[in-house]
């Protein structure tokens, strides 16, 4: 069953659809061949062992006066490994086509063979890897052997066969192309223009994919991972031709020219202008060598200024970002930063770019993503039917419901028939666009493309006009594109379309309004908002979620760098200079080139995390292979930071030390720009020895800066164990010195006071238990100067010198008068006690 016009079809890998499409068409061929009586019947094979490009195809668009003699030439090319003989040629045509089906059918290679001229030999024998080229003429009217036979106005399929011998008697089918043919009016006829002409605006894409490793920073040289870039850039090459292909086939004043708009992305512009500037291309092994092609993209530059001048030019995401991808990471502020490019583009390129129109990859967003649009410039969005809601059979825009009310952009339709016919898979999918397309011949899908565009004025008129909408990275050769423009020139002459430029953004803003270039309210869908549908095959071709997560935690580390970044005076460089290079080179990682290839995206956000690294490194602490000497428990440690950012940084010291060392916090630091400072934090430790401690510089959101330096340190400071025995010993020590003073102050106390009366405490009988009489020692122990009773000398352990006099230099022994009798002698010696007076030669 065809698929209704707006449908969504299932994808087919493009290696299939090749290879069904080769072999339907064989099929018809052989069923069909034994009509042809000049022909031998022959056998489809299984793939084409002959390749065919095809170079001219005059008339690309036939009208009245194009001639009446269709002129294919190119060349082909042996693929197999086999050597083919009698290799010959001819062109066969379907009915025209009178449904979008229909069309799509066509343009998928699967239609049924209405006319087809006589072989026409090319060249006797073709060996493995060669190519010779070929010129086929047939006639465009009558019944001929070498004529189509078109007998009325329409859009034609047309097929290429080829035909050889893999060995005698082997003959088969080795090769066929195909197009579609748009036909105005037939030759010598008058061209029926239709009723109302459809209007068309034309998008021209410049990306490409990414190649800057390494943006140009002060003090750090450019770095390409490959020279690849400048062979497009140069004369022939594919950005070069479609670069010039608009500036010579489409003038910036005339109608045509008013209708092209560029989408350019600003990671090219940024990448070729640093190429201008002297580059470096990365060889494996990580050496660099001098880039070859600064003089090409300096030229490359010159001539795309001229071509821009007077023109629409739009900013895409830079390095054509995937922003659904983007908006499920978790990552709102690269969304904002990739569509930032505008101010960078109209800065380079000396001309306005208009940042209210964004074309996301494959025209498609989700709610979330659109919902995120709102912080931004954006008021119109470039969406693919097939993204949608309920939007088949008009190409009217509408306004995009985005789950915020006060947010609504216009949802401007990118026309399917178009951008399935210029894209080789064929409208597979709503996308499709993240490689080069085409690769290889590009004649047919040129065709294809005027063929829908004729179609799409005649018999499938629709509501709103045609935004054609070529893949992102389109591929066609110079002449292709040459006959493209050619062909859209000789339709607008005959009536079939209208040039409008990209209507201008709304006067009412993004949240809805007339418009100021005659888009109304009612136009754009009034009031009615419809919710876009993302489509399955685009979510399966998304940029892996483990990917995307390592991209985030490397856009926090550039974040906390901004932060930490400040502008120095004298060299007045700001922050963003440092860090948007850092930024720009992680949406490397989530560029649209990669959409299905999670390897290639994770190989981007690895080549991005190390230039980011790099840059971290440039803020790092001094190496010092010398030990540090702490001869205190206080003191300090010499910590010196480098800067060789061009930019002041703020930082915060991290010391990781082992248990009994303690480092001061000294807060948030600040280190000059291409400087250095000395910092001395102050360390207390509470042991000896030999230990090591970490130093990292961080900033104050943890991000690290520089490698964690490892710095030795030598303690001759006692730790809590000595120092508590020592004072407890200490204490001991003082203890024992004032027990043996207590001792001797009472003993010396005991020797100068009697009992105060004279009389004894015990009464007759001696002295109570456990007391000596007055006068007299315990047990054990005797007043100084005098032996205890057995007449043995005994020195007191609190005595050193037991003749020392009894008191102290300066000590007074007290008054006779202050007692009722004080005793010199023991109550045991002979004669009445001696009163001590103050001229006692004893007191000397």
């Amino acid at each position: 069953m065809s698929p209704q016009p707006g449908a969504h079809t299932p994808q087919i890998p493009a290696s299939a659809r090749t290879w069904t499409r080769a072999a339907l068409v064989a099929v018809v061929a052989v069923l069909l061949s034994a009509l042809a009586p000049a022909a031998p019947e022959a056998a489809a094979q299984p793939g084409g062992q002959i390749g065919i490009d095809v170079s001219s195809i005059t008339p690309g668009v036939v009208r009245s006066d194009s001639g009446d003699v269709l002129k294919v030439s190119g060349s082909l090319h042996n693929n197999s490994d086999e050597t083919i003989d009698q290799l010959e040629m001819r062109v066969e045509r379907g009915e025209s086509r009178a449904t979008r089906p229909e069309l799509v059918e066509a343009m998928r290679g699967g239609v049924r063979t209405a006319n087809r001229t006589r072989f026409t030999p090319v060249t006797d024998r073709l060996a493995p890897g060669q190519s010779t080229s070929f010129e086929l003429r047939v006639e465009l009217k009558g019944n001929g052997p070498q004529a189509l036979g078109l007998e009325h106005p329409g859009v034609y399929p047309v097929l290429l066969n080829v035909n050889g011998d893999l060995a005698p008697q082997r003959r088969a089918r080795l090769g066929v192309t195909d197009f579609t043919l748009p036909v105005l009016s037939l030759p010598g006829g008058s061209t029926q223009a239709p009723a109302q002409s459809t209007g068309i605006t034309t998008l021209v894409p410049l990306v490409d994919y990414p190649h800057m490793a390494q943006e140009q920073l002060p003090g750090r040289p450019t770095i390409l991972t490959d020279d690849r870039l400048a062979k497009s850039l140069a004369p022939g090459g594919r950005l070069s031709e479609l670069v010039d292909a608009v500036s010579e086939q489409v003038p910036a004043d005339s109608e045509l020219g008013k209708s092209v708009c560029f989408a350019i992305d600003p990671d090219l512009v940024v990448t070729a202008k640093a190429m201008a500037e002297g580059y470096q291309v990365r060889q494996q092994g990580g050496r660099t060598v001098p880039g070859t092609g600064s003089r090409t993209a300096a030229d490359w530059l010159d001539r795309l200024r001229e071509a821009v001048e007077g023109r629409c030019v739009l900013s895409l995401p830079y390095s054509d970002a995937d922003l659904v991808a983007l908006a499920r990471a978790g990552l709102p502020d690269l969304i904002r930063g990739s569509l930032d490019g505008a101010e960078l583009l109209s800065r380079e390129l000396n001309v306005t770019v208009r940042d209210d129109v964004l074309w996301p990859v494959d025209g498609s967003l989700d709610r979330s993503t659109a919902s995120q649009l709102a912080d931004t410039s954006v008021s119109s969005v470039l969406m693919h039917p097939d993204s949608l809601a309920g939007t088949s059979g008009t190409l009217r825009p509408a306004r995009l419901n985005t789950g915020n009310p006060d947010y609504a952009p216009t949802a401007r339709k990118i026309d399917p028939l178009l951008a399935d016919a210029l894209n080789p898979a064929r409208g597979q999918q709503a996308g499709g666009s993240t490689g080069l397309a085409p690769v290889g011949d590009g004649m047919p899908a040129v065709l294809d493309g005027l063929a829908a565009l004729t179609f799409r004025a005649s018999e499938a008129a629709v509501a709103g006009d045609t935004l054609i909408a070529p893949p992102r990275r389109w591929n066609p050769g110079g002449a292709e594109l040459r006959e493209f423009f050619s062909g859209l020139r000789n339709l607008q002459e005959a009536g079939y379309v209208r040039p409008e430029p990209l209507p201008a953004p709304d006067e009412g803003g993004a949240g809805g309004g007339d418009s100021s270039a005659g888009t109304s309210s009612s136009a754009a869908g009034g009031n009615r908002r419809v919710a876009p549908t993302y489509p399955t095959s685009s979510e399966r071709a998304e940029i892996p979620p483990t990917v995307l997560d390592e991209l985030a935690a490397q856009n926090y580390k550039v974040g906390q760098l901004y932060s930490a970044a400040e502008r120095e005076p004298a060299l007045n460089v700001a922050p963003a200079r440092v860090t948007t290079p850092l930024r720009n080179g992680l949406l490397h990682g989530a560029s649209s080139a990669w959409r299905g290839n999670g390897a290639a995206a994770s190989h981007w956000v690895d080549v991005a995390s190390r230039t980011l690294e790099g840059v971290l490194d440039g803020v790092h602490t001094s190496k010092f292979d010398g030990q540090i000497t702490l001869t205190s428990s206080q003191g300090k440690i010499l910590v010196t930071v480098q800067n060789d950012l061009p930019v002041n940084v703020r930082f915060k010291l991290h010391v990781d030390s082992p248990p009994g060392v303690q480092v001061d916090d000294l807060g948030v630091l600040r280190v000059p720009a291409n400087g250095s400072r000395l910092f001395l934090p102050e360390t207390t430790v509470e042991r000896s020895g030999k230990f090591t401690v970490d130093v990292t510089l961080r900033t104050e959101g943890g991000a690290k800066l520089g490698q964690t330096r490892r710095l030795r340190v030598d303690s001759n400071a006692y730790g809590t164990v000595p120092l508590i025995l020592t004072i407890t010993a200490a204490a001991l020590l003082v203890l024992l010195s004032a027990r043996r003073i207590v001792r001797r102050v009472r003993s010396r106390g005991n020797g100068s006071n009697g009992g105060g009366d004279g009389t004894d405490p015990s009464g007759p009988g001696g002295s109570p238990a456990g007391e000596s009489p007055a006068g007299e020692s315990p047990a054990g122990e005797s007043p100084a100067g005098e032996s205890p009773a057995g007449g043995e000398t005994e020195t007191t352990p609190a005595q050193d010198n037991p003749t020392a006099p009894e008191t102290s230099p300066g000590e007074e022994t007290p008054r006779a008068e202050d007692h009722d009798s004080s005793p010199e002698r023991g109550a045991d010696e002979d004669g009445p006690a001696e009163p001590v007076t103050d001229n006692d030669p004893r007191r000397s």
